[in-house]
C-alpha cells in the first residue's frame, strides 16, 4: 500500500465526520479557515504560522505525542463550507501533512456520462479529465499533501439519472476510479 492511500484515509475520515455534522452555515460565530487560507500555509510551515492564517480559533489540537525525540501535533480545523474541514500534521515543529475536504465548495454541475468515463482512464491527469468532462463536471472535494506526494478526489455527476464518478488522483494522475449509475 502506498504513503498516498495511507494519506487518504484520514481525509476520507474527516469527510465522513463532516457529513454527519451540522452545516458551517449553522454557526455563525464559530472560527473557520477558508480555501484561500488553506493554500496559504504551506508545508515546512510552523503552528505560529499557521494560526496566525487561519481564524483565530478556527484550528484546534486534537493530538500530540512527544516520544523518542519527535514531537507530533495534530490540529482540526472547521471550514467556511458546509461539512468542511482541514488538518494539519507538524511533526518537530514544521508542517508535514496538509489535508481539506471540501473547502473548495464547489458541486458538480452534473454533466457527466458513461461515455466520458471511460475515457478517463488510469493514468490519466487532472486536466485531461476536466477536457474529457467538461468544465464544472467534476470537482475536488479532497485533497492532501506533503513534502513529496499529493492527492485529491474529484467527483463528477449525472443529474438526470443520478450517476455518479470518482477519480483518485496522486501526483496528479489517475490511480483510482469508480462509478455508479451512469448512462
Amino acid at each position: 500500500m502506498s504513503r498516498m492511500h495511507l494519506l487518504a484515509a484520514p481525509v476520507l475520515a474527516a469527510g465522513l465526520a463532516f457529513v454527519a455534522a451540522p452545516s458551517a452555515s449553522a454557526a455563525t460565530t464559530t472560527a473557520t479557515i477558508s480555501k484561500a487560507e488553506y493554500d496559504l500555509i504551506k508545508i515546512g510551515t510552523t503552528t505560529s504560522k499557521m494560526h496566525s492564517i487561519a481564524d483565530s480559533g478556527a484550528c484546534k489540537l486534537k493530538s500530540r505525542d512527544d516520544s523518542g525525540g519527535v514531537s507530533y501535533r495534530h490540529y482540526e480545523c472547521k471550514g467556511n463550507k458546509a461539512y468542511s474541514s482541514a488538518s494539519f500534521d507538524f511533526v518537530n515543529g514544521k508542517l508535514e501533512i496538509k489535508s481539506q475536504v471540501f473547502l473548495d465548495g464547489l458541486t458538480s454541475n452534473g454533466k457527466m456520462t458513461k461515455t466520458k468515463y471511460s475515457k478517463i482512464k488510469v493514468g490519466s491527469t487532472i486536466s485531461q479529465m476536466h477536457e474529457i468532462a467538461g468544465k464544472g463536471t467534476c470537482v475536488r472535494v479532497a485533497q492532501s499533501h506533503t513534502r513529496t506526494d499529493s492527492m485529491s478526489i474529484y467527483d463528477c455527476e449525472q443529474a438526470s439519472t443520478f450517476g455518479a464518478a470518482s477519480f483518485f488522483f496522486e501526483n496528479g494522475k489517475v490511480t483510482m476510479r469508480n462509478q455508479a449509475g451512469l448512462r
